[in-house]
């Protein structure tokens, strides 16, 4: 299958460190939305934080959804 544009620019580019995402999914496992989070500190302080990636997490769960 043909990885979609946002993989591949993540693939491409190296981020800054600190720079964390989260990913929304479907009940049957799709991604369905990814969210960058700017302020991570800030953000973890929040009743309904979810679970942040780094680059190389978010990397692989997008080419494992890309598989699927």
């Amino acid at each position: 299958m043909q990885e979609n544009n946002y993989l591949s620019y993540l693939k491409k580019i190296k981020m800054h460190e600190d720079t964390r995402w989260f990913v929304k999914t479907t009940p049957q496992g799709k991604v369905r939305e990814v969210k960058q989070v700017y302020d991570p500190e800030d953000y973890v302080k929040g009743s309904r934080a979810r679970k942040l990636l780094t680059q190389n997490e978010l990397i692989d769960i997008l080419s494992e959804n890309v598989k699927r």
